[in-house]
């Protein structure tokens, strides 16, 4: 038993990072252009220049928590103040290597809705993480059609069982994910399938991104069925995440409430420390958030990294 769950380990682990790029603010305030769909987003009568202050703040001492943990940190700034939402740049670049599938790094840049976001692409960082033998897939002409896919905000990979779930909304369209995911599989040797679904924020109105509702770790995939409103489709989800017949390695299901939605905790990333041990990185508002079974199960599998970001979020939207 304890070879096979070693084995189980090493095959999983395989496929996430102990390497993350983060972008640090100069400026950092309220974005009209990306609040009209965004319901986590909340203007505040505060000082501009103190709220940048607060928000550099917070992201250096998430970094450093980071890099106390063991893992390394590409750190990059914001390319000019007009640009707000610049420390959030997974949703228009992501790498990819998957051993045995993605062999070479995979380069992904996505299509943003609001203009700002557009200008957020910063060719350093294109050209820092392309290596000599990567692919790139570069999906920016969308945004000449007013078409959108906001990266690894809109798509959650699970890179173990070949998926890549995505919550349909103005930030995800199902034509643009149709497409990239064509133009992913060309560089695979076992192809990724979509699982697709909507869902709703506890007034109804459709979440943005699917990272706030739904997070694949190396063991559990966390998810608010509660927010897909639709019956079949939530069937649906829980049987893609379970099932054996659908899964080279299922996952344990970690249902969370709406209100634990509100709270972050869906917002939450995997990666490897330098013992290659899991952790999961959150902010400390989903760490209070969570229901204390939920946390309890999180801290029984992977080292927790929590740090206070509430300044970021509150404005932001995002942690």
């Amino acid at each position: 038993i304890l070879t096979h769950l070693r084995s189980f380990e090493m095959e999983v682990n395989r496929f996430y990072t102990n390497h993350v790029m983060m972008v640090e603010p100069t400026k950092f305030f309220f974005n009209t252009e990306t609040a009209c769909d965004n319901e986590f987003m909340h203007n505040v009568e505060e000082d501009n220049e103190a709220i940048a202050n607060k928000a550099i703040q917070e992201h250096r001492d998430l970094r450093a928590k980071i890099e106390e943990a063991g893992i390394t940190v590409t750190k990059y700034e914001q390319m000019t103040d007009d640009l707000p939402d610049s420390l959030f740049p997974n949703n228009w670049f992501s790498t990819h290597k998957y051993p045995g599938n993605i062999d070479n790094r995979l380069v992904c840049v996505y299509p943003m809705k609001a203009p700002t976001r557009q200008r957020e692409v910063n060719p350093k960082i294109i050209e820092d993480f392309t290596e000599p033998e990567s692919h790139t897939i570069d999906l920016t002409g969308f945004c000449e059609k007013g078409q959108v896919l906001e990266g690894t905000g809109a798509l959650i990979f699970d890179p173990v069982n070949l998926k890549v779930y995505a919550n349909i909304s103005q930030r995800c369209e199902k034509d643009v994910l149709d497409h990239f995911l064509e133009q992913f599989n060309s560089k695979c040797q076992e192809p990724f399938r979509s699982v697709v679904f909507s869902s709703c924020t506890s007034s109804g109105t459709p979440i943005y991104h699917t990272n706030v509702m739904f997070s694949v770790l190396s063991e559990h995939i966390v998810v608010c069925l509660e927010s897909i409103p639709d019956e079949e489709e939530r069937k649906k989800v829980v049987e893609e995440i379970t099932s054996s017949e659908l899964n080279k390695y299922p996952k344990k299901l970690l249902e969370i409430s709406l209100e634990e939605v509100n709270n972050m905790c869906g917002n939450i990333i995997c990666v490897l420390n330098k013992d290659q041990e899991p952790c999961v990185i959150m902010a400390t508002t989903a760490y209070n958030g969570f229901k204390p079974e939920n946390l309890e199960e999180l801290k029984a599998h992977y080292k927790i990294i929590h740090s206070d970001v509430s300044t970021i979020e509150k404005i932001g939207g995002g942690s």
